[in-house]
């Protein structure tokens, strides 16, 4: 355990993991505590629906992928009444538009926070300190505070008291909060009478379109059912305990009356239990901590400060947002870059999207009990009606997708006047497609922009260079003066892309536009990604997106000085930022102490749980893949036989190569590296697919005959064109190469 470390975690779940993984990426120091040993608990289920907004953060903070690998993507949902289809629209799949990360991924929580868990043990070198549990803590507040003043108690395994010394604690631990509780936060709200089941298994049914997606019954009895495809092959049941049953059974309640009454609630339908791996009843409790911050120094997020029912799948999703939210800000305000207004805005920022989420709840929670709530019952419309409508009414909510804040002239501050921008400052950035210099292939523009450091995105939409050429040129001569951003701050807490409407070929980026571009150069050739940004091509604008990719503010392409202004606003001035972010070590940030990681075993009974403030069940698992060794041994094979067959019947395991020994070097990055090329998973098809439509090509025209050598040739030509560092690998089986193309999405 750590004696002083910058911020100190309770709650190794998705949410307290999550802040950790931002931090270590940020090079803040960290240490986290759980006080039930997860190691030991061999039942797990809990949240498990990832909304698309949620996806595309996870994704900047390379995550999404490793959980597309184990979880259940779905983009479509049924309804079923009385034993037949109806139509329904409900959250889970309504809204997904806008957006490349279009589904849902349904991924249990222990699953989630092995993923999360590894992604933070590799970026920081720590393990999580599990059945350690905080009995005290305290702030000094005095006139002299030290560099640590928040004192925390511990009590470690086998009763060993321990004391950690930080600089911010952050109470990440649950509906149930002892940090909450220790920090005097109230937390106020209303428990109601009802409660659900949840039930995860192997299961044998002969509903239709069982695992196609997720289905919802609705049941005279048990309300509205929710049946969920999970991870490995298992299935989720949740519905509404009838009043009668909790009245019989109460706390006594056992595993085989779940069981018994998830069958009823399935009726028409039969169900069977080959296995029950959690099940879970609850009691549901909307809750709004007062506040989120304590004694400037104590900060909740999560269920810790805000709890719902799990109706709209908002838990897990709200808890993430807030992570990502206090994560930068915190990494700023530690690293002596902000100043203290921008800390002070996560508060103000997410409290009241949590408060919407639950006055939204209010309504839901009723409507899948299968009851009418009062304000409602003069529409003379049943429960299955109105929560459709409930549903599509909050739909930008619920995916993540509509999620922004109000303008506060710090962070998000309103576009310039006559500017005519589509976006709204604080809103969501949309991801679009755009061109790097040399391939036509479109990549996304938020896969270039990795959630690695407190950095700022400022993307120059150039538009069309024959019409903004004066523009631009003033643009570069403010960034290049005495008074540029890089002149007055670290040039560490900026990243500049270019994008450009031009035509992806017989030019050179920079000659495209008159001058020294700004960071890396991008072709928009048909225009769709100024039009979707609301950027008139005639005339040019600079969009600033802040690190969470909400965008801050957004001036006229030639006003340089409002960008500067808008940072001048809450950025400290200096130079030092460049060492404030950590040490990289083989790309990661290292901080804290080097430890082994820790060992997986299983070893207590299997039980479920009844809960009113539910508990956290995970168990971690360790991956092994192949190792570097052998795959370039593989590959050296491949590309001296040039066999192109070869390269189809790879394992899927293998998601991207790295083959240094056969690339040219890369030229240095101006001002920052360019991202490596990065196979997406199966359900975000668009890079993937097009980049392997236009490397298999040659392949293809080809066939598997006399000509398959030549092709394969122009394959590996076209590799080194098109791929730097990594080498995608579709898994394929059995499939000839000229049906590779007709069964990829996209």
């Amino acid at each position: 355990m750590e004696d002083e470390v910058d911020v100190l975690i309770c709650g190794a779940g998705p949410v307290g993991l999550l802040i950790a993984h931002c931090l270590a990426r940020y090079g803040v120091s960290t240490s986290v505590v759980e006080q039930h040993d997860k190691i030991k608990q061999t039942m797990y289920g809990r949240a498990m629906m990832f909304a698309p907004r949620s996806l595309e953060m996870l994704d900047q903070l390379d995550i999404t992928d490793a959980l597309g690998q184990i979880g259940f993507v779905f983009r479509g949902h049924k309804s079923y009444q009385g034993g037949k289809m109806v139509d329904s629209p409900s959250v889970p799949t309504t809204g997904f538009e806008g957006t490349f990360f279009d589904y849902g991924l349904l991924c249990r929580q222990r699953y989630t926070e092995e993923t999360i868990r590894e992604a933070y043990t590799r970026t920081s070198r720590n393990k999580v300190h599990y059945d350690t549990r905080v009995i005290d803590t305290s702030v000094d507040r005095g006139p002299e505070v030290s560099a640590y003043p928040v004192t925390t108690t511990l009590e470690a395994p086998n009763n060993r008291k321990t004391t950690t010394r930080s600089k911010y604690l952050i109470g990440a631990d649950g509906g149930s909060s002892t940090i909450r509780v220790l920090a005097g936060i109230p937390f106020p709200g209303e428990r109601n009478s009802r409660y659900w089941a949840r039930i995860d298994g192997r299961v044998r049914t002969d509903m239709p379109s069982a695992r196609s997606g997720l289905c919802g019954l609705n049941s005279p009895t048990h309300g509205s059912v929710l049946w969920a495809p999970l991870d490995h092959g298992s299935t989720r049941v949740g519905f509404a305990l009838p009043p009668e049953v909790w009245e019989q059974h109460g706390r006594d309640i056992t595993q085989g009356t779940v069981m018994v009454e998830a069958v009823k609630a399935l009726h028409p339908f039969s169900l069977e239990f080959d296995s029950v791996e959690w099940w879970t009843v609850y009691s549901v409790g909307q809750r709004l901590a007062e506040t989120y911050r304590a004694k400037e120094r104590i900060f909740l997020a999560g269920d810790a400060a805000h709890t719902h029912s799990s109706g709209a799948g908002q838990g897990m999703n709200t808890g993430l947002h807030d992570a990502v939210n206090l994560s930068w800000k915190l990494a700023g305000e530690i690293k002596g870059c902000f100043t203290a207004d921008v800390l002070a805005s996560y508060e103000k920022e997410r409290r009241p999207i949590a408060q919407n989420i639950i006055e939204q709840d209010r309504i839901i929670s009723v409507l899948v009990g299968g009851e009418i709530p009062e304000a409602l019952k003069a529409e003379g419309k049943d429960a299955a009606t109105l929560l459709a409508e409930v549903y599509m009414k909050n739909v930008k909510l619920n995916t993540g997708l509509g999620i922004g804040y109000d303008v506060d002239g710090i962070v998000n501050v309103t576009p310039s006047k006559d500017l005519g921008i589509a976006l709204r400052a604080g809103s969501r950035a949309p991801d679009v497609l755009v061109q790097r210099p040399g391939p036509i292939v479109p990549v996304r523009l938020l896969s270039l922009i990795k959630n690695e450091a407190v950095r700022f995105t400022i993307l120059v939409f150039c538009g069309d260079p024959e019409h903004t050429a004066a523009g631009v040129k003033k643009l570069r001569g403010y960034l290049d003066g005495d008074e540029g951003l890089t002149s007055r701050y670290s040039p560490a807490l900026f990243g500049f892309l270019t994008i450009i409407v031009k035509a992806n070929d017989n030019r050179a980026a920079e000659e495209t536009i008159g001058c020294p571009g700004f960071g890396n150069m991008l072709y928009d050739a048909d225009g769709s990604a100024h039009e979707t940004y609301g950027v008139e091509k005639s005339q040019g604008a600079v969009v600033v997106l802040r690190p969470d990719g909400m965008m801050g503010t957004a001036v006229r392409l030639e006003d340089g000085k409002q960008i500067g202004k808008y940072f001048d606003g809450f950025l400290k001035k200096g130079r030092d930022a460049d060492e404030a972010f950590g040490s990289r070590v083989d790309g990661e940030t290292v901080n804290g102490n080097v430890e082994d990681e820790v060992e997986a075993s299983v070893d207590e009974e299997a039980k479920g749980e009844v809960e009113v403030e539910p508990l956290v069940n995970t168990i971690p698992s360790a991956t092994n893949f192949m190792g570097p060794f052998i795959i370039s041994v593989l590959f050296d094979s491949v590309l001296r036989s040039f066999s192109p067959l070869v390269l189809l019947f790879l394992p899927p395991s293998i998601s991207h190569l790295h083959l240094s020994t056969y690339l040219p070097p890369k030229p240095p990055p101006i001002p920052r590296p360019a991202p490596r090329a990065e196979v997406q998973a199966p359900h975000v098809p668009v890079d993937l697919a097009a980049r392997l439509a236009a490397l298999m090509a040659p392949v293809h025209d080809a066939g598997v005959g006399g000509g398959a050598a030549v092709g394969a040739r122009e394959v590996g030509r076209r590799y080194h064109a098109h791929f730097s560092g990594s080498f995608p690998v579709l898994p394929v089986f059995f499939d000839p190469p000229h049906y590779l193309l007709t069964r990829m999405r996209g």
